[in-house]
């Protein structure tokens, strides 16, 4: 490596050799990027909340939760970042932004390759487990949580080191550049840093879903069990993973070409570059689609929340319109009363003497013929009772 020159841009390529054009379609780009990914992500995980509130708990659901998280994250803090960057041709935020933005980029990127290795091992667990013994254990999901972030934010700490703003005459910049006391470490952290973070997830992941597969096929002659989530689910989260590995390959590519000399020049093409950051982060809008296009959970949640979003707008409106017209409301009703104690035929009396005695129809026949009568003298049982003594 040589360390007198610049290994390559943080924060988005800044360079008077990017055409004019560049600089207004990708901002557009980005920002299009920006509004969908926001959109999408936050839809996801207000489903995911709703059904947790509902007591739908699993791993994955908490796992899918922080991948729409870290997804929300890059789109909030990174992208606009490169946005203006774009624009601009320079670095126009501070020394601190600068330090830490690719550091940042590339922590979040290790959440999401982490988390979907988390999310294949959980997957299979599912399949193999019965359903007597799964469980949701909260603190072992933290502890996980809080172990795939504290990794994601260690690994890349050279980016934080050695990255600076550097004046140049054609205005601030901002590197990554490697001094000269530390050329053996980032020679031996280049080629060690993608295969923890890239290359052992990825393969980790792809065998937990096959393995998974494979176990699904095996059990399709037994009695299916209803807990099992379907080969359909599987699949799913797969191409997720899989979406992920391949969209993240090209800024891989770039980011070991600029530390090593093999391919014949130092920085690789201006436009491999551009179009490596634009695919990296356009796989945070291409989560929301797979899983809203391919479960059914999913549209089921997104129809029951735009649902209560629509009835409490409707009730919101039914409590204003209450409030402007309620005083008419009581009045024409205190006036219906009135109209009604007015008309004679409506008047109840209140003497209980008056009330009439209600009768069953099927005994009324009864006591028709039996009511206030004596019983005669004919069928006395015992008539010399009343024949007078002598």
């Amino acid at each position: 490596m040589n360390s007198s020159q610049t290994i390559s841009f943080a924060g988005g390529l800044q360079s008077s050799e990017v055409a004019m054009e560049t600089t207004v379609v990708l901002p557009l780009i980005l920002s299009t990027i920006c509004l969908v990914g926001f959109a999408g992500n936050l839809m996801v995980i207000a489903i995911l909340l709703h059904d947790f509130r509902k007591g739908k708990c699993s791993v994955v659901n908490t796992l899918v939760i922080n991948l729409g998280a870290t997804d929300l994250l890059l789109i909030l803090f990174c992208i606009p970042v490169r946005i203006v960057t774009y624009a601009k041709k320079s670095w126009v935020f501070g020394s601190f932004v600068c330090k830490t933005t690719e550091w940042f980029l590339h922590s979040c990127l290790i959440v999401k390759s982490f988390t979907l290795a988390a999310i294949g091992q959980a997957r299979y667990k599912h399949v193999v487990t019965p359903p007597k013994f799964l469980s949701f254990n909260k603190k072992h999901v933290l502890v996980l949580l809080i172990l795939i972030w504290t990794l994601s934010f260690l690994l890349p700490l050279p980016h934080l080191i050695y990255t600076r703003l550097e004046m140049k005459q054609e205005g601030l910049f901002c590197i990554f550049d490697i001094p000269e006391y530390a050329s053996y470490f980032m020679n031996v952290f280049s080629k060690l840093y993608p295969l923890v973070a890239y290359v052992l997830p990825m393969f980790f992941t792809i065998s937990c879903y096959m393995r998974a597969l494979r176990r699904r096929k095996e059990r399709r002659n037994r009695v299916p069990n209803p807990r099992i989530l379907s080969r359909k689910i599987t699949s799913m989260l797969m191409s997720v993973s899989l979406a992920f590995e391949a969209m993240w390959l090209p800024e891989w590519i770039v980011w070991i070409w600029a530390r090593h000399s093999s391919f014949g020049t130092l920085q690789p093409p201006t436009a491999l570059m551009v179009l490596a950051q634009v695919i990296m982060f356009l796989n945070s809008t291409l989560n929301p689609g797979v899983f809203l296009a391919v479960s059914d959970e999913f549209r089921e949640g997104f129809q029951n929340i735009w649902l209560m979003m629509s009835c409490k707008n409707c009730n919101g409106e039914g409590h204003t319109r209450a409030g402007e017209n309620g005083s008419d409301m009581v009045t024409s009703t205190i006036q219906s009363l009135q109209d009604l104690q007015t008309i004679p035929g409506l008047h109840t009396s209140k003497d209980p003497d008056q009330k009439e005695e209600k009768i069953l129809p099927d005994v009324e026949h009864f006591w028709q013929d039996r009511r206030n009568t004596t019983a005669g003298e004919e069928n006395d049982p015992m008539p010399w009772e009343r024949q007078e003594k002598p």
